[in-house]
């Protein structure tokens, strides 16, 4: 099911085609060498950002497998919740990654009933182009409601100014990954468009970083060579990044 009934006919509540629970784990440690390095060094790129200090409480909306929360979850003194809408996704997460201070929960990103400023730091990493325009902006409004004041959000999503629509075309016609135009991404940003929908729901954006323009095919090679040009991608400070990542701060 991949809309709710009635006036919000529209509304996705889950992806068109069943992802397995253990997806995200599977192509971060078992994949094909650029599928391992892009979701390694994905995760990496959004723990700096997050900023993580003393005694945080963390939410990762959409956590899928919870390969990221249980990155968060290692941080000392972290209390981290993660939620997702896919129960395979949760109770894999809960089997594989059995932490006291790690709480999942299955639950929609729109649908978060948290107290108001009950977390320091909220993660959504590539969740926003699975959900409608409308969707997003509650699902901002939201996590605005639940940070608290100085608060740090981190957004990922696919860059839709970069060569990601041909990668993501290609991918899917050569069947590599599971469907993702309209099965599974229903919507698109550039770095534009999302800093105006998150300065829109109240935040001020912080910084904006791309990752992988080559780097990740280079781990076909070698993986230490992809590193070394993942580096200097970094370095240059290049918009070109098929992933775009932003942080946030909750003013």
């Amino acid at each position: 099911m991949t809309t709710s009934e009635g006036s919000a006919a529209t509304r996705r509540v889950g992806d068109a085609i069943e992802i397995p629970g253990n997806y995200q784990f599977r192509a971060t440690y078992e994949g094909s060498a650029p599928q391992r390095f892009w979701h390694q060094k994905r995760f990496a790129a959004c723990l700096d950002m997050l900023e993580l200090g003393e005694e945080m409480r963390v939410l990762d909306a959409g956590c899928g497998s919870g390969v990221f929360a249980d990155l968060v979850a290692r941080h000392p003194g972290t209390r981290v919740t993660a939620v997702d809408g896919n129960p395979e996704a949760i109770a894999f997460a809960r089997h594989t990654y059995p932490r006291s201070n790690l709480e999942l929960r299955r639950g929609l990103v729109d649908e978060l009933d948290f107290a108001p400023s009950a977390f320091d730091r909220i993660s959504c990493l590539e969740v926003i182009e699975h959900i409608h325009r409308d969707q997003a902006k509650t699902m901002l409004s939201t996590f605005h409601r639940l940070l608290r004041p100085g608060g740090r959000l981190v957004l990922s999503t696919p860059n839709v100014r970069s060569y990601w629509p041909a990668l993501e075309w290609t991918l899917d016609r050569l069947h590599l990954v599971p469907q993702m135009e309209g099965e599974q991404h229903v919507d698109g940003y550039d770095a534009e468009s999302l800093r105006d929908l998150g300065e829109g729901c109240g935040f001020r954006h912080v910084r904006t970083r791309t990752l992988f323009v080559l780097s990740p095919w280079l781990a076909v090679l070698s993986w230490r060579s992809a590193q070394a040009l993942h580096d200097w991608e970094q370095r240059i400070e290049t918009q070109l990044g098929a992933l775009l990542v932003q942080s946030f701060e909750r003013c």
